[in-house]
């Protein structure tokens, strides 16, 4: 990932040496990178991570791009049972994901807004040929939570549990179902 994508550290460190009425002026206009999107890390460097409800933590990856969440495990050739990548989408729908290009099997947890898991998909292959198939939620969701195959029956997740997120900045809105 790059490390100076929008807003993953202040103008001031992208820019030294410059003064604050020239980053001003250059804010003001337009030509500073927009500030990060609310799913980005913390800016004091916590690794965000996943709770599920019997204590297991997932040291998260943020696809919170439209890059990032295209790429999302492709080309893998393994997931940790400590891993999970963690999709943040602006809106709240239906999610459609495949495992196009994906190496390992994995499980899908979609989430709602408050982080309810409002669908779960265990053990879902890799796609070895096209055409590959879709999954998608019985309900919308505005994220979607993917581990390592197994590790949803492990953590015992069902629908309606709550995940917590730690690590990652608030929510610059409150975002209505």
């Amino acid at each position: 990932m790059d490390e100076f994508r929008a807003g993953k550290h202040h103008p001031e460190e992208r820019h030294p040496g410059a003064s604050l009425p020239a980053l001003l002026i250059a804010a003001a206009l337009g030509w500073l990178p927009a500030p990060a999107p609310s799913g980005a890390p913390e800016a004091s460097g916590a690794v965000p991570r996943a709770i599920v409800p019997d204590g297991h933590a997932f040291r998260l990856e943020i696809a919170d791009t439209p890059e990032e969440r295209a790429q999302g495990y492709m080309y893998r050739s393994r997931v940790g049972s400590d891993e999970g990548m963690l999709f943040i989408f602006p809106d709240f729908t239906f999610h459609s994901f495949w495992m196009k290009n994906c190496l390992v099997s994995l499980d899908i947890v979609w989430l709602s807004d408050d982080l309810s898991i409002v669908h779960l998909e265990r053990d879902v292959p890799p796609c070895r040929r096209d055409p590959c198939p879709g999954y998608s939620p019985m309900s919308k969701a505005r994220y979607v939570l993917e581990i390592a195959s197994g590790m949803a029956k492990k953590a015992r997740l069902r629908v309606g549990e709550k995940i917590t997120i730690e690590g990652l900045a608030p929510e610059k809105e409150t975002h209505a179902p």
